[in-house]
């Protein structure tokens, strides 16, 4: 806006000296030209006082529109952000109503896992107890991998295998040999540890470490047998832990505890790796049938191929006897049967020409 009155000052005071320069060349009094001057000067003054003020108007008019309009964006944008703050006020009280619902449901679900935790103690109180809970976990495997007793394995009772020195499964491999498995596992250790205090933390987990140990050293004894190649075992003995959790708690609190036990020649395995060793064990005994059952196959085709050849031997000669038989029987009929049929031609000449011929007598009749 000042640039365009200056333009106009400038304009107008251009104009001025140009009428004084003309009112010089023109040769006019001294006071003709001062009150032109003075008269030039009023009236540019007037001018641009007139035009200073319809530009103040029109920028005032300018500047008001661009008021009014942008408090119009302004009113729109209120608007709208009440919108969204009623919008959120409604998602937060519902967000708020779902959550005191869901935390009756979660209050529900902890007082339910809790009575279920206190009968998961009471039911490893003892170590028969873990046998049992052991076998239960190894017979949902078992079924998930699909082996049958009697067929892919025998099962002896924990309850009744504890402390006699047999194994609580066995699983049958190929080649006749067996893998032998434990499923007493000390579980009871393992939730002292989780329910101890953080002053009793250390040693509750050390006290689990080494009743697992002690567990592992006591599988791979002799004396239990569970490792006995002589009696067509392989070289190695399972220690099944039947809880993920367990297992990963016995991995975390003792990095060295699968290798002592690989060198003890115990495989320590959870849930899930028992499900991969006994899928292999299952695959590996399949294979090792269908490789038995082709042999089976094989030596049977081997006496068959002999009998066959028996047989076509048989049938040559057979074909040969024939052969011979035909040709006999074409002797008989054709030089046989001329070689006799000339003595009777014979025979017959001779009765005739002595006429010796034989009446034929009918049979006679016996009487009743």
């Amino acid at each position: 806006m000042g640039i365009i009155i200056a333009f106009i000052v400038g304009l107008i005071i251009g104009a001025a000296i140009t009428l004084i320069i003309s009112v010089i060349r023109s040769k006019a009094s001294k006071d003709t030209f001062t009150a032109i001057s003075q008269e030039v000067i009023a009236q540019s003054g007037k001018q641009i006082i007139s035009m200073a003020e319809q530009v103040l108007k029109a920028q005032s008019a300018a500047a008001a529109a661009e008021i009014e309009g942008k408090k119009g964006l302004i009113d729109q944008s209120i608007s709208q952000m009440n919108e969204r703050v009623e919008r959120l006020r409604q998602l937060v009280n519902q967000i708020e109503s779902e959550r005191q619902k869901h935390y009756g449901q979660l209050a529900e679900r902890l007082s339910a896992l809790s009575t279920t935790t206190e009968s998961l103690r009471n039911a490893l109180a003892g170590s028969k107890r873990i046998g049992a809970w052991g076998e239960r976990m190894t017979d949902d495997v078992l079924r998930v991998v699909g082996m049958v007793e009697g067929i892919n394995y025998v099962k002896q009772s924990s309850l009744a295998a504890e402390g006699a020195g047999r194994p609580d499964y066995t699983f049958f491999l190929p080649n006749d040999l067996t893998v032998n498995m434990d499923v007493k596992f000390p579980l009871e250790k393992a939730l002292q540890y989780l329910d101890a205090d953080d002053e009793h933390k250390s040693q509750a987990g050390k006290e689990f470490i080494s009743a697992v140990r002690e567990h592992i050293r006591t599988v791979a004894s002799a004396r239990r047998g569970y490792i006995n190649p002589a009696g067509n075992t392989v070289n190695y003995a399972i220690v099944f832990i039947p809880n993920e959790q367990v297992y990963s708690l016995a991995m975390e609190l003792d990095h060295q505890l699968m290798d002592d036990a690989l060198k003890q020649r115990i495989v320590l395995c959870s849930p899930l790796t028992l499900y991969a060793m006994l899928s292999v064990i299952r695959s590996a005994a399949e294979n090792a049938n269908i490789a038995k059952g082709a042999q089976d196959v094989l030596n049977l085709l081997d006496a068959f191929e002999k009998q066959w050849q028996r047989f076509k031997d048989s049938m040559t000669l057979m074909g040969k006897k024939l052969d011979e038989a035909r040709k006999e029987y074409e002797n008989l009929i054709t030089t046989r049967t001329n070689m006799l049929d000339k003595p009777l031609a014979k025979i017959a000449e001779v009765r005739q020409a002595r006429g010796l011929d034989i009446e034929t007598s009918q049979p006679r009749q016996i009487e009743q």
